[in-house]
């Protein structure tokens, strides 16, 4: 069930009201959703088609959802709440700053494997929702931002945690994490486990430069190149 957050918040209080029964037809329908929304498109799917993946009635659609952006608005919360509670509840049972930091890494992209429909939307669909939905989701998306940045203030020594320092690699970091969820192909050669490890080096900065003959310190000299 779905917590209720806020007094102001009523488009996700209401869904308490429905019995278990309900509950459990909301999340069909929101499953059923998030796969058409990812196969068709979004801005293309219609809630007749939903209803078809659904096995339903597009009135039996609207007695639980009274719009297209209502449904979308209740996949990405449920999605985004679930994968922030499974983040915080691994990241406090591990200590050392770099495996928290793995394990950012590692439940960013095994919640892509496990949810790849919702994820995707969760990055490109978002965009879509009324400015009373977005807003709720800014702020539920901003949580995972600030629970990095905290990771890579842990990681650093006292005297590099430059607020401008600490604030690019965390978003250096939410990239490297979360644009995997255009391009992976889970299906793929590489195992969400050889990505996750990928990242980590990469970040971590474990790339062995030196068989290369790069030295990392030194800035490529390329600029007159790019004039």
């Amino acid at each position: 069930m779905i917590e209720a957050v806020e007094d102001q918040r009523p488009e996700l209080e209401k869904y308490e009201k429905f019995t278990e029964k309900g509950q459990k037809k909301i999340t069909e329908i929101c499953q059923a959703a998030a796969r058409v929304f990812y196969e068709k498109g979004y801005l293309s799917a219609t809630l007749a088609d939903v209803a078809n993946a659904a096995g339903l009635t597009k009135g039996a659609i609207f007695h639980y959802f009274s719009t297209k952006e209502e449904l979308l608005f209740l996949i990405l919360y449920r999605y985004t709440d679930t994968a922030l509670r499974e983040l915080n509840e691994n990241l406090n049972s591990i200590n050392p700053p770099h495996d928290r930091i793995y394990a950012y890494i590692y439940l960013f992209i095994m919640t892509y494997k496990e949810k790849r429909f919702e994820s995707r939307l969760a990055l490109n669909a978002v965009v879509n929702l009324p400015e009373k939905f977005l807003n709720i989701m800014r702020e539920k998306q901003g949580e995972f931002v600030r629970i990095l940045r905290s990771l890579v203030e842990d990681l650093l020594e006292k005297k590099e945690r430059k607020p401008e320092s600490v604030t690019l690699l965390t978003y250096s970091l939410l990239g490297m994490c979360t644009w995997p969820y255009r391009w992976f192909n889970l299906e793929g050669k590489s195992t969400p486990e050889e990505l996750t490890m990928m990242i980590y080096k990469i970040f971590m900065g474990q790339i062995e430069f030196n068989k290369s003959g790069v030295d990392p310190d030194i800035s490529p000299s390329v600029e007159k190149f790019l004039n």
